[in-house]
């Protein structure tokens, strides 16, 4: 996934919103309607090494007990392209909420239709705001307060659109939609749940010069000393040459014994076996703040045997693989002790159920 939103947007709030002098309550300041947008430390994966950016592995060799870790670069390169979709599209939003709306009210209202209404209570306008690149748009934010039917508790849905400059009500195009749900359950494990959506289709139709397709979706889960995020794309650019499109998904999370994890899908060239054709490789690496690392992969297809074959590495603060295994057809090449590795077993991914958080937050506004 890719950038799809410019940052322009947020150059353009700079020149447009004041922040009040005098005290304001919730609702006015907009306090009351922050719980509605994820945290950057939630969607933003949290790395220790910036070389990893520079290019992906087209080759995945054995490095020796020793050497820099590949499974580290492939999963750090990976992590990057998250962390480029998620800077871009959830800077802007964090960066209007900033500042006071300029419309916010307690209103009795409801979202929807059908069986996806939902009755709201208050309701915040960030905009209309104007882009600094000339290209005459200008951009709203609207967030509602609502309440959970089924359970009663308070529940946050929001969307952001686009028309040209001085356009009509009707030629608002909504780009960008989302919500999030404060839980509070017996165990009180769960704080938070929500989602954050982006039409990629809908940003080419309002900027031409963007190049990207299909939908992105980022749906997370908040507790109180862990979060899970799983992000999806659906249709999107499948390569850098933009010519086929594909699905893809992304978890990943901060665990609550103190690792950040990811797990995803990608294909690379494993050099282990002969021939250069590209294996599908399912990853999952979990990582400490201190830089040690492991990571488990499964791998199919191309040049291996049909049972495929699996793969452990892992690594030191100093990014120096530690240990390394490779099983494939009843062969096992080994190199360095288990021991090693930060955790002796395979990294647990934090759960996240993308398409029940979907399903609580898609509306047809």
């Amino acid at each position: 996934m890719k950038k799809v939103i410019s940052i322009t947007v947020v150059l353009g709030v700079l020149s447009l919103f004041g922040i009040a002098c005098a005290p304001l309550d919730d609702i006015s300041s907009g306090k009351a309607f922050l719980e509605a947008f994820p945290s950057q430390d939630t969607l933003i994966i949290t790395t220790t090494d910036p070389s990893f950016q520079t290019s992906g592995l087209k080759t995945l060799r054995q490095p020796l007990v020793g050497e820099r870790a590949d499974l580290h670069d492939l999963s750090f390169y990976v992590a990057w392209q998250v962390n480029d979709q998620a800077y871009h599209v959830f800077s802007v939003i964090w960066f209007i909420t900033r500042f006071q709306p300029s419309q916010a009210v307690l209103e009795d209202g409801v979202i929807g239709q059908g069986d996806d209404q939902i009755i709201y209570d208050a309701r915040a306008v960030w905009g209309p705001f104007r882009d600094d690149e000339g290209k005459n748009l200008e951009f709203i934010l609207h967030v509602f307060r609502c309440i959970d039917p089924d359970d009663g508790r308070r529940t946050f849905v929001w969307y952001a659109a686009g028309r040209p400059l001085g356009g009509g009500e009707d030629a608002w195009v909504i780009f960008l939609t989302g919500g999030a749900k404060p839980l509070a359950t017996a165990n009180g494990t769960v704080n938070r749940m929500g989602i954050v959506e982006v039409d990629m289709e809908a940003v080419r139709s309002l900027d031409p010069t963007e190049d990207d397709v299909g939908n992105a979706t980022y749906a997370f889960v908040e507790n109180i000393d862990s979060y899970a995020v799983a992000a999806v794309g659906e249709g999107v650019w499948s390569d850098n040459t933009h010519t086929a499109v594909s699905d893809v998904t992304y978890f990943y999370g901060r665990s609550s014994e103190g690792y950040t994890v990811l797990e995803f899908d990608t294909n690379v060239d494993v050099a282990n076996v002969a021939g250069e054709a590209l294996e599908s490789l399912h990853v999952t690496t979990g990582w400490l703040d201190s830089g040690d690392g492991r990571s488990d992969a499964q791998a199919i297809g191309g040049d291996l045997p049909p049972g495929g074959a699996s793969l452990t590495e892992c690594w030191g603060v100093n990014l120096k693989q530690t240990y390394f295994n490779f099983v494939t057809d009843g062969n096992q090449i080994e190199d360095g002790s288990i021991e090693a590795c930060f955790s002796a077993d395979p990294i647990a991914v934090p759960e996240v159920d993308y398409a029940e958080i979907r399903d609580l937050f898609l509306l047809d506004f």
